[in-house]
């Protein structure tokens, strides 16, 4: 641990002890923000360049930061209901690149692909099963705040982040 990390922690601990934790956590919070913004501005170039399998991957790096940072800060049972859905999204995700190799063959050896429709739909309903996931996986933090005000601010950012990643995709 730095000392700018050490100082933080320290400063935590003076306020109410509920206050200090909400603190941390919201702390760590933002860090962890700030890596998915990052993971965010390489999906908006990699989107601008319809690099649709380099936008599949960045979106599983999203996911895994999100599912790691939650089961570290709030065990794997909080997020044992959602990991069907992620599950899903992982197969669904497997299924998607099939489909975009297929059409790369394809436009290689000159065939008209009627599947152009079907991948991009394909590729939007993705996006928004992404957003849903992520979207639950964060609201898992909300009862990790002691203070309802924590709990807001916390919400607010989260679904920034969410309409900021549908924009993106």
């Amino acid at each position: 641990m730095d000392l700018k990390e050490f100082g933080r922690r320290l400063s935590g601990y003076r306020q109410e002890p509920g206050d200090a934790q909400d603190a941390l956590l919201l702390s760590d919070c933002v860090v962890l923000l700030g890596r998915l913004e990052r993971l965010l501005d390489v999906l908006e170039k990699q989107a601008a360049a319809e690099d649709m399998t380099a936008a599949l991957e960045t979106g599983k790096e999203l996911l895994v930061e999100i599912l790691e940072f939650v089961t570290q800060r709030c065990g794997s049972d909080a997020v044992s209901r959602d990991l069907s859905r992620v599950c899903d999204l992982r197969d669904t995700l497997r299924d998607m690149k099939n489909l975009i190799s297929r059409s790369f063959w394809a436009s290689l050896f000159r065939v008209r692909s009627t599947h152009e429709d079907l991948r991009q739909q394909a590729y939007r309903q993705l996006g928004h099963e992404f957003a849903e996931v992520f979207r639950d996986l964060l609201s898992v933090l909300d009862g990790h705040f002691a203070s309802k005000a924590y709990v807001s601010e916390w919400q607010s950012t989260c679904r920034v982040l969410i309409e900021d990643f549908r924009r993106r995709w």
